[in-house]
């Protein structure tokens, strides 16, 4: 799979590549999305991106509603303060990736790996996080009304919002943690 992936008809307000520092993607005709890729305010709603390696790319207030992510590495990407309202991020690498206050309301992550992922103050209302790995993930501050979390595993670095019951939620404490 080529590991440069343009997106038609996508829209980025700023779009830098990181090894050459070149602006890519600057009219509304195509975006480039890649690893190490900064495309800050990128509309990117309803885009499919199924399996991309999106590894370290700076997402941070993107347009990512009802996108097609699943099976995507987002493995130490950028994603603060991005709509992934209702995205379909099923089995998807958010380890490490930081998603401090993310709209991911709705989302589908079940399956996903976000093992040491910021998502302080995240919205997570109604998202399934089912059998998800939350090995050292920050979810302090984090909105998990009506978030179906049955299965999904923590250990005793896993942060939550004071008050929040994980057991109570159907969650699995294992402190010999070991990542998907």
């Amino acid at each position: 799979m080529n590991s440069r992936l343009h997106l038609a008809s996508a829209f980025c307000f700023i779009c830098l590549h990181l090894n050459s520092y070149q602006v890519l993607g600057s009219s509304k005709d195509e975006c480039v999305i890649e690893p190490f890729t900064v495309c800050i305010g990128a509309q990117l709603s309803s885009a499919v991106l199924t399996g991309a390696n999106l590894w370290g790319a700076v997402l941070t207030g993107a347009d990512l509603t009802t996108a097609l992510l699943s099976g995507t590495n987002l493995s130490s990407a950028n994603l603060s303060g991005a709509d992934l309202s209702n995205a379909k991020l099923f089995g998807a690498d958010l380890s490490n990736a930081i998603l401090f206050q993310a709209n991911l309301a709705g989302a589908d992550l079940a399956n996903a790996n976000l093992n040491g992922a910021n998502l302080e103050f995240a919205d997570l209302e109604r998202a399934s996080l089912l059998n998800a790995s939350l090995g050292g993930a920050n979810l302090g501050g984090a909105n998990l009304a009506n978030a179906a979390l049955a299965g999904a595993r923590y250990d005793s670095r896993t942060i939550f919002t004071q008050g929040f019951e994980p057991g109570a939620a159907g969650m699995i404490f294992n402190d010999n943690f070991i990542s998907q």
